[in-house]
């Protein structure tokens, strides 16, 4: 124990340099597994380890250790640390406060002027919010958040992680009828909303719910949301003493006792549970520092939701823990994000394989003429920043172009597999060692294994459960290595190399994400025309694609369908897919379709002996025919003088199909709803379009870059009417 401490003190002494490479590292891991070994963790005092966790998590310490195999036995001494100390998120900001109370946590883009909070001031502020929810709830408070990416709301859900609330993110996509169960199996007491239209819809699910919550809005009132209090105002209203009075009574609670519950779409499409302990959260960001040792002092810009697991976990708890800042995006548009990277110099980047691939795609554009490397990478820096050293993309599949690219710029841009039920990763290549078409090895903590069938399951440090195993107030049990732990089957089939790498080969689950990595149930769309009339059967086409398609196999013995001519035969079958979109989220809808010759088949292995769908057999037999509805991301309407571009996406996010935008001459016409928006021709290179006049340069007029830039829309309601902005 003396040598442990002695050990540490010499590390400490250390300046920056001094450090790389340092012995000493060593002999503090073998000391400290030497101490746990003999049983002795309770003669050092508690201050003790979390002053050892504090310096040893750091890259200086990591990259002494000298190899993947001694970080792994570093993250091993590190869980165990993690359970005798009962540590937890208020240890780990407290100990950031005081390292350096005054750096920058949140950087607030999301108005027109940047906003900057000091990790002090983030603190000071989730001890007020959670002092007004015991104040709100004395006995158990139970949150739910109902909002987009925003700074109170990742305030909020600290706040609870780490004084011992229980609470939940929740998706905004999801409708009344989703959340009601939600808000009753869980006993929700308080909830937070950022919009009005949030708020109207938490106040219609408390008319109905068993516990009746108090709401607090996310933002100031509104003459829709009058009488809901403004959360930041209520907490101004309560005291330091009264606050720290509060906190100060809070009974101590286990590290593995249920502190959030997350919610996933099943196979069924239904929400599904995922509850998680602090002792999952925590012992996850000390898995992940061991496989990204030369991470530390990141500058994070930021845009995944915190409803999603690395948005919540890898990127906000993973800036706290790598003394980092988290830059809200706000506006999370590829414009936006592609004009914040050299603005905001971030060192680090997690996305979904689109906005890599955008990335990409920007950097061609600049390095394509160029021949000079010193020139080639000096353009690179001036699309990603000076200081990008790293990154992730998971959720989906990215061309492994696009890897070796950014690898051989520096950019230790990594391969990763995750899922909610797991903290987020599961597996990740090691930076600098991508290999094609791999999503990498297994992250410490985490321990895997492949069924006869090849399905690869888990267990581990970080693995949750189920919320009808374990919901608020139940404790997961700490992993003892014996097959008496859970076994979390994945649902996806993989391959292992000989070298330890992973390669995903299918999925078990009917489920798949699209390019922006959310996960769509291709069932809940497909069983929506179960017994249509004129329909035999329909396919949901969009795995990593942008939007949805769908092949419809028409039931040509029907009177109806033989009853229909020419274009009342198209306009039959796209009012029934427009009603099948009329109550899915955006992502879920389905943009185009067709009709296909034939019915699928057994003999051709379309369909399986329980006559359930082969999914990967029909993509490619019927490989031509969705190609053919993918052939664009837009939609060109040649009008005489100029040519509209619109993207898909666009018809998505309105609830609409490719074909639903006409142009008479004069005018847009959304021929569903009948809005219209003027777009003609006027003097020169001016035209109008809505309400407005506008100086266009380019024989193409992009409806999705007006719909994209608020500067371009902003005093023209008639184009904010026809378009789907996003203020």
């Amino acid at each position: 124990m003396l040598e442990l401490k002695s050990f540490l003190d010499i590390w400490k002494s250390l300046d920056g340099s001094a450090r790389d490479g340092h012995p000493v590292a060593l002999k503090i891991l073998a000391e400290s597994e030497k101490i746990f070994e003999n049983h002795q963790e309770g003669l050092l005092q508690r201050n003790f380890w979390l002053d050892f966790l504090d310096h040893t998590k750091k890259p200086g310490f990591l990259h002494s250790l000298d190899g993947s195999v001694n970080c792994l036995r570093w993250s091993e001494v590190v869980f165990r640390i993690i359970r005798h100390t009962n540590y937890g998120m208020l240890d780990m900001m407290e100990q950031r406060v005081a390292d350096h109370p005054h750096h920058v946590l949140f950087k607030d883009m999301s108005s027109a002027t940047a906003v900057d909070w000091t990790y002090l001031q983030i603190y000071h502020h989730i001890r007020e919010i959670a002092g007004l929810f015991y104040k709100t709830v004395p006995v158990d408070p139970r949150v739910a958040f109902y909002t987009e990416n925003c700074l109170e709301g990742a305030c909020t859900d600290l706040a609870c992680l780490m004084f011992g609330i229980f609470d939940t993110p929740l998706s905004p996509h999801f409708k009344a009828d989703v959340l009601l169960p939600v808000f009753n199996e869980l006993k929700i007491n308080v909830a937070l909303a950022d919009t009005d239209e949030r708020l109207v819809v938490l106040q219609k699910i408390r008319e109905k719910a068993d516990v009746k919550f108090t709401i607090f809005s996310l933002q100031p009132a509104t003459l829709k949301t009058r009488g809901i209090p403004y959360l930041v105002e209520e907490g101004k209203k309560i005291s330091r003493s009264d606050i720290d009075s509060i906190l100060g009574n809070i009974p101590s609670r286990p590290n593995n006792l249920v502190a959030t519950t997350m919610f996933t779409s099943g196979s069924t499409g239904l929400p599904k549970g995922v509850s998680f302990s602090i002792y999952n959260i925590v012992s996850k960001r000390f898995a992940r520092a061991a496989a990204l040792p030369e991470v530390g002092d990141e500058v994070f810009l930021c845009y995944l939701p915190l409803f999603h697991t690395f948005g919540r976990y890898l990127e906000m708890t993973g800036a706290i823990f790598w003394n980092g800042t988290y830059i809200f995006a706000g506006n999370t548009s590829s414009e936006t994000l592609l004009s914040l990277f050299p603005q905001m110099n971030p060192s680090g980047f997690i996305s979904i394989p689109l906005r890599w691939q955008e990335l990409y795609e920007r950097c061609q554009e600049k390095i394509g003429q160029i021949e000079s490397r010193e020139l080639r990478e000096q353009a690179v820096r001036a699309v990603v920043g000076l200081r990008l050293h790293w990154g992730l993309s998971a959720a989906g599949y990215l061309d492994p172009e696009v890897f070796r690219f950014f690898n051989q710029y520096g950019i230790h841009l990594n391969s990763g597999f995750g899922m909610t039920e797991a903290t987020g990763g599961i597996t990740m290549t090691p930076p600098g060692m991508y290999k094609d078409f791999t999503v990498g090895i297994p992250l410490p903590g985490v321990r895997t294994r492949l069924t006869g069938g090849s399905e690869l399951e888990l267990s581990g440090h970080y693995i949750g459960r189920y919320l009808d195993v374990a919901g608020p107030g139940d404790q997961i049990p700490y992993p003892v290595s014996d097959e008496k732990d859970l076994w979390l089957p994945t649902g996806d089939v993989f391959r292992i190399s000989g070298d330890g790498y992973y390669q995903i080969v299918d999925r078990v689950k009917d489920i798949y994400k699209n390019n922006r990595g959310q996960t769509v149930a291709p069932q809940v769309i497909e069983k929506k025309f179960h017994k249509v009339p004129g329909i035999l059967s329909v396919f949901l086409v969009g795995d990593n694609r942008p939007y949805n398609v769908l092949l419809i196999v028409p039931d040509r013995s029907d009177p109806i369908f033989n009853s229909l001519q020419g274009d009342n035969k198209d306009e039959y079958f796209h009012q029934i897919v427009m009603a099948a979109n009329s109550d899915v989220a955006p992502y879920e809808r389905v943009i185009n379709y067709t009709l296909l010759p034939r019915d699928f088949s057994t003999e051709k292995g379309e369909l399986t002996p329980k006559g359930s769908f082969n999914r990967k057999a029909i993509e490619g037999n019927f490989r031509e025919v969705i190609e053919s509805l993918y052939q664009s991301s837009v939609i060109r309407i040649d009008t005489g003088d100029f040519t509209i571009s619109i993207p898909k996406w666009f018809f998505r996010d309105l609830g609409i199909l490719e074909t639903d935008i006409q142009h008479d001459g004069h005018r847009l016409i959304n021929r569903r709803n009948g809005t219209s928006m003027p777009v003609r021709q006027l003097k020169g290179k001016w035209v109008q379009i809505g309400h407005l006049k506008y100086l266009v340069d380019s024989a193409v007029i992009d409806l999705g870059l007006l719909t994209r830039q608020p500067k371009i829309w902003t005093g023209n309601p008639a184009l904010i009417a026809f378009c789907p902005v996003k203020e």
